[in-house]
C-alpha cells in the first residue's frame, strides 16, 4: 500500500497499545466475597511439545467438558480471563499461549496459522483429550479455524471471535496499521501488558517481526471454511475491525442469512451468528456477553429457537411454502 510509512507506524503503535490496554483482565462480578477474574488460578499448567520441539504453554481451569480458549494477537492467556472465568464454572478450560505469545517461545522458522492449529492439537494430545470445543479471539480465531481444518475430528464445536476468513475482510485502515508491525515497535510496547510477564524477553523484537510477516500475508480461506463439518458459532462486535459485509459473507459460507428459514419447523444453517452491541474489535474480549453466548451455544449448538405464535402473516407464509397436492 502507498502512503506515509511514519503515519502507518504510528497507527500500528496505537493499534497495539489500544488492544493491550483494553484486553486487561476485568472483574467477573462485583459481589463481595466472590472470585474476580484477577484472582483466577489454574488448576494445572505446563508445556506440551509440538513440531520442531517447541514447548507450548497452557493453563487448565475448572472441570467438565473441555473447551480451548485462545487469546488475540500479541496477548497472553491472562487477557482471556473474562471468557475463561465464567466458562470454567461448568467446563474444563484449556487456555493456550500460541507460538511467540506469553510463555511460549518461537521456532527457528516463520509462523503460520496452519501450524498454530497443529500446536493446539499437540496440547490436547498431551492432556489426553481426544475432542474439545475450540474458541479463539482474533489471531486466536485464525488458529482455531486451522485447528478445525487440519484436525476436524478433534473439534466438537468451533467458536470464531472477531476474525475473518480472508485478509480483505478487515477494513483498509486496519490493514495499513498491521502492515507496519515489526521490531521497531518493541520499545513502546515494553510498557504494556503484552511485554509484562513475557516469557522470552530476548525474542520480543523477533516476535514482533514474525507477527508482522504473518499479518502482511494475503490469505483467503473461504473454501476450507466452507468445508468445515462441525457446528460453528461466529461472534463479532457491532463496531468490529472486520467489516459487516465480510461478517455476512462468513455466515453465508455455512448457509446462514441467505434464505427464509420458515415459520413452522424452521430450517437453520449449521452456524450461529452473534453481534455484541457496544463494543469494538479491541475490547470485545472483555464483554461478559461473549462467555454467555458461548455457554448458550454449547448447551444447544444446533437446536432451533422456540417458535412463537406465528400470527396471520406467518400462517400465510407457511401455507404458501407448503407443497401443493392434487
Amino acid at each position: 500500500m502507498s502512503g506515509n510509512p511514519h503515519r502507518f507506524r504510528v497507527a500500528a503503535v496505537g493499534l497495539a497499545l489500544t488492544a493491550s490496554t483494553m484486553s486487561l483482565p476485568a472483574r467477573a462480578q462485583d459481589s463481595p466475597g466472590e472470585t474476580t477474574a484477577q484472582e483466577m488460578r489454574p488448576t494445572s499448567s505446563g508445556y506440551a511439545e509440538a513440531a520442531e520441539g517447541l514447548e507450548i504453554y497452557y493453563e487448565v481451569y475448572g472441570e467438565g467438558e473441555p473447551i480451548v480458549v485462545l487469546a488475540g494477537g500479541l496477548m497472553p492467556i491472562s487477557t482471556t480471563a473474562q471468557i475463561t472465568g465464567p466458562l470454567s464454572d461448568t467446563r474444563q478450560v484449556i487456555a493456550i499461549d500460541l507460538e511467540g505469545h506469553g510463555r511460549t517461545g518461537l521456532r527457528d522458522t516463520p509462523m503460520s496459522p496452519e501450524r498454530n492449529g497443529d500446536d493446539i492439537a499437540a496440547v490436547l494430545r498431551h492432556l489426553g483429550i481426544t475432542e474439545a470445543d475450540v474458541a479463539g479471539y482474533s489471531h486466536g480465531g485464525a488458529a482455531a479455524i486451522w485447528m478445525a481444518v487440519r484436525h476436524p475430528k478433534m473439534v466438537r464445536n468451533l467458536i470464531v471471535i472477531a476474525t475473518g476468513f480472508a485478509r480483505e475482510g478487515w477494513y483498509p485502515e486496519t490493514q495499513e496499521a498491521i502492515n507496519a508491525f515489526g521490531a521497531s515497535l518493541a520499545e513502546p510496547l515494553k510498557a504494556t501488558p503484552i511485554f509484562e510477564g513475557y516469557g522470552h524477553l530476548e525474542q520480543f523484537p523477533l516476535f514482533l517481526d514474525r507477527m508482522g510477516e504473518l499479518m502482511r500475508q494475503d490469505w483467503d480461506w473461504r473454501e476450507e471454511v466452507r468445508a468445515l463439518p462441525m457446528p460453528v458459532l461466529l461472534i463479532f462486535a457491532d463496531h468490529d475491525s472486520v467489516s459487516m459485509l465480510h461478517i455476512a459473507e462468513f455466515f453465508a459460507l455455512f448457509g446462514g442469512g441467505i434464505r427464509e428459514p420458515g415459520v413452522i419447523d424452521p430450517q437453520f444453517s449449521r452456524a450461529r451468528l452473534a453481534i455484541i452491541p457496544g463494543y469494538t474489535h479491541y475490547n470485545l474480549g472483555q464483554a461478559p456477553e461473549v462467555a454467555q453466548v458461548i455457554e448458550r451455544f454449547l448447551k444447544q449448538p444446533t437446536s432451533p429457537a422456540t417458535v412463537v405464535p406465528i400470527g396471520a402473516f406467518g400462517w400465510w407464509l407457511h401455507e404458501r411454502r407448503r407443497p401443493v397436492t392434487r
